[in-house]
């Protein structure tokens, strides 16, 4: 590493990365990667940390609260994956509907798929979150997602992918392994917080916020629209349509200082839940032109990306 303000970290694999630092935090520094294309902390961890963290800990030590609260949410969970799969309907050239999802969790989304009768298979590598998701009666593998442990499940249609780039140590490999899985003109959904985006930029730039969404070593990456558009495009993908979730950072504007308050937290996010699920009951084209717009403006706590393989 170099000075403060400009490094040259060199990987495992013996890649250079290259950047100005942006923040630092748990001993990581956050950099505007050259050599990438994203932001990305900086050393990257050992893949030994990362799996032990995801296989064993993440559900347990990390996120105690995570299958609780999904379950608390599930009827929002379940309006909201409605809307995913009529986006891929709308979209899908196959007829035969075989989606598999990286980072499947509690089960939820493969749920909704199979009640829509989508073919559905997940990769989850922790055993907390698989042995919950069996309860659904989806399929679902107990492992890491990668090329030579989805090889056995065949081609896909669709491949799904919530939350998880974030948590990985070389995307463009994951993507490419993506690439391999998926049938010609398939379809790859991707959604992962939209981080550096301009109303956190306006938090931490004007009113003196630190970096709350800064989160080494489980994310690693923060990409936001334009540097996930431009690695998908680059690997071979095309962008069909774009979305935003709700933007947390308005409650954040508001004076509703959620950051270090979970209770206060869950309070807003209940408040996202009902807005949310009375404009899909009462008006969803209204509903999705609003996020659509948070997309065109690059705001909203995460991007909702939907590629086809080209």
């Amino acid at each position: 590493m170099n000075n403060i303000n400009h490094i040259t970290y060199t990987s495992k694999d013996g890649k250079k990365h290259v950047g100005n630092t942006l923040d630092e935090k748990n001993g990581y520094t956050v950099i505007e990667c050259k050599t990438c294309g994203f932001k990305h902390i900086v050393p990257i961890p050992e893949k030994e940390l990362l799996d032990n963290l995801y296989k064993e800990e993440f559900y347990s030590s990390e996120k105690p609260r995570y299958l609780t609260e999904n379950e608390e949410d599930f009827n929002w969970w379940e309006l909201t994956y409605h809307l995913y799969y009529d986006m891929l309907e709308r979209n899908i050239k196959s007829t035969s509907k075989k989606l598999l999802e990286i980072g499947s969790g509690p089960g939820f989304f493969l749920k909704i798929g199979k009640e829509r009768g989508w073919d559905v298979t997940g990769f989850e590598p922790s055993k907390l979150a698989y042995e919950y998701s069996k309860k659904f009666k989806v399929s679902v593998v107990n492992n890491v997602f990668n090329r030579s442990t989805a090889n056995e499940s065949g081609k896909f249609d669709v491949i799904y992918m919530e939350t998880v780039i974030e948590h990985i140590d070389d995307p463009e490999t994951l993507i490419s392994d993506v690439k391999s899985v998926l049938k010609p003109n398939g379809l790859f959904c991707v959604i992962a917080p939209n981080d550096y985006n301009p109303l956190q930029m306006l938090l931490k730039k004007k009113l003196g916020y630190m970096p709350y969404w800064v989160a080494p070593p489980q994310h690693i990456n923060y990409f936001d629209f334009d540097s996930m558009e431009k690695l998908l495009t680059k690997l071979g993908f095309e962008v069909l349509e774009s979305f935003a979730t709700f933007p947390m950072e308005f409650f954040l504007l508001s004076g509703q200082n959620y950051v270090d308050d979970n209770k206060l937290g869950r309070k807003c996010h209940f408040m996202r839940k009902k807005l949310e699920s009375n404009l899909y009951i009462h008006d969803k084209d209204l509903l999705l032109k609003t996020y659509n717009f948070f997309a065109e403006n690059r705001i909203g706590r995460e991007f909702i990306l939907l590629v086809e393989l080209v």
